[in-house]
């Protein structure tokens, strides 16, 4: 059996013209107004409008689901993959999760 699936994660940082921009909602409301323009931003990724903001970074063929937001100061990592699974830490591109698996010497 084949274990082998894709898994994807961006690194966006949030105090850039691109994530402070306005984004609409696809719930219409006005309370969405009062959140930061960082709430806005986390909403509009969980609403799956990331594949749509940067295409690029997406492959058309497979279906990706955001699983996981892990929030920082300066930066949201937004983790995808086909299904749920285990991920290799090693490869992840959030400096708090690499930083911690290196031998300092």
């Amino acid at each position: 059996m084949n274990n082998d699936f894709c898994q994807q994660e961006l690194l966006i940082m949030t105090n850039t013209s691109f994530s402070t921009r306005e984004w609409c909602s696809k719930n219409e409301s006005d309370v969405s107004r009062l959140f930061s323009p960082k709430e806005q931003f986390k909403q509009a990724c969980w609403d799956g409008l990331v594949p749509q903001m940067l295409p690029e970074c997406f492959d058309n063929r497979k279906r990706l689901q955001l699983w996981e937001m892990n929030e920082a100061d300066s930066f949201i990592d937004l983790e995808y993959g086909e299904f749920l699974g285990k991920k290799e830490k090693r490869y992840s591109v959030n400096p708090y999760v690499f930083l911690c698996l290196q031998d300092y010497n």
